[in-house]
């Protein structure tokens, strides 16, 4: 398992890991602009800011599978 992660490590610091390595990075940072919109959106609406971070990230991480469905790896 550990030798998976490894290897995972190494290809993806060799940018080998995924077929479309910028689809990967545009649908991260889609991931990223929609977390922080949702916090400012939160605090600007008067949420505590933990409070806002926590909603922000239920949000975001539950839209990963979406963002990354068509992923393809090399």
């Amino acid at each position: 398992m550990l030798d998976m992660v490894i290897n995972s490590i190494i290809l993806f610091w060799k940018g080998r890991l995924f077929q479309d390595l910028g689809h990967v990075i545009k649908q991260a940072v889609i991931g990223m602009v929609i977390a922080a919109v949702i916090v400012i959106a939160a605090v600007k609406a008067g949420l505590a800011l933990w409070m806002a971070i926590v909603i922000a990230s239920l949000i975001s991480g539950a839209i990963q599978p979406y963002l990354f469905k068509d992923l393809k790896y090399a």
